[in-house]
């Protein structure tokens, strides 16, 4: 098999963790880099494509010139704008970083598109291949939970960000733009949410100028399951560090999820102490990489396709919306259609 002709929309600092790990790969020749500081893109493609890829500000001449197999989207939320759509009309498949946009008008337009177009998506919720996130999501499946389920999750950090993260028309908040990988492991693993009751605060930055995102919240999540978890999130914690964790409550399990890979499982249906420990270091960045080239060779659904992106954002954004009613909210479908297959495990065998 030819290697898939790709290229990288967006050249900020977080694609360098996609294009370090497509330049490794033998199956993939990075032919291109978009963005609309040209030099960022001069600088992506002397790093990862020793200057032999193309460089573009004009992201429909480069779809229109580089005949591309495959795309990685890494533009910020309020960036997004035809990058879908170009992917689809030309036959492209992608990986699209999370938030998928800041609207489900705009996230469902997507989803549509997919649909009718047959590329394969991939949206970017590394956290799902984890070691321990694959072991518990496993154990639920096998175990009689019967939505018997408490999970509550953390998340904790101090910066201030790039500036269009801090103004919440740009990023959608800390929720929207970052712990929504937290919410979307809740919905990895217990399913649908039906309601959320959200409050968020700006605690911490009120002295800084265009600071417009909560910077403390505490979320409460009901699944259609009749699970529930609960949410705390802070931008005023340790400085240079990002934390998160996770603990899932379950029928003779109780699970203290570290990080994706990393996690300590107590099994309480016993008389006596038992435990399993994951101590993986699986590197889920290209985990998910390597889970869309295989979907494209194999002509099979991504493990997190599209539609994950969408309903993941449909319960961030029902959060920010409880907040600013500071009522629950009730989370409807919106007229999207569940996917008809059942998704296989992330890294599990095909």
């Amino acid at each position: 098999m030819k290697p898939l002709r790709t290229a990288i929309i967006g050249c900020g600092h977080f694609a360098h963790r996609h294009a370090e790990r497509l330049a490794a790969l033998e199956d993939v020749e990075l032919v291109g880099f978009c963005d609309q500081v040209l030099e960022n893109a001069a600088a992506y493609n002397q790093r990862y494509a020793g200057g032999q890829a193309r460089i573009y500000e004009d992201l429909r001449r480069m779809f229109e010139e580089l005949d591309l197999a495959l795309v990685y989207i890494c533009v910020p939320p309020y960036a997004h704008t035809n990058e879908v759509e170009l992917a689809c009309r030309h036959g492209v498949h992608f990986l699209i970083e999370k938030p998928i946009a800041l609207t489900m008008e705009a996230a469902l337009g997507m989803a549509d598109q997919v649909k009718a177009s047959g590329v394969k998506s991939q949206v970017g919720f590394m956290y799902r291949y984890g070691d321990a996130t694959l072991w518990l999501k496993r154990y639920i499946q096998d175990a009689s939970v019967n939505g018997r389920a408490f999970l509550f999750a953390w998340y904790a950090c101090n910066a201030l960000h790039s500036p269009w993260w801090r103004e919440r028309t740009k990023s959608g908040g800390q929720l929207v733009e970052q712990v929504i990988h937290l919410f979307d492991l809740a919905r990895f693993f217990l399913g649908e949410p039906v309601r959320v009751y959200s409050m968020q605060e700006n605690l911490f930055h009120r002295d800084v100028a265009d600071y417009t995102v909560e910077d403390a919240s505490g979320t409460v999540v009901r699944f259609d399951c009749g699970g529930i978890a609960t949410f705390a999130a802070s931008n005023g914690a340790i400085p240079g560090r990002w934390d998160y964790g996770m603990q899932v409550v379950l029928p003779g399990l109780t699970a203290h999820l570290e990080d994706a890979n990393h996690a300590v499982f107590h099994h309480t249906a016993q008389a006596w102490r038992a435990t399993t420990t994951i101590a993986g270091e699986k590197d889920v960045h290209l985990a998910e990489t390597l889970d869309l080239l295989a979907a494209i060779r194999d002509d099979r659904p991504t493990a997190v396709p599209i539609e994950e992106g969408v309903r993941s954002l449909r319960l961030v954004l029902a959060a920010a919306q409880s907040a600013e009613q500071d009522a629950p909210v009730d989370i409807a479908d919106e007229g999207d259609e569940y996917i008809p297959y059942i998704r296989p495990l992330p890294g599990s065998p095909r």
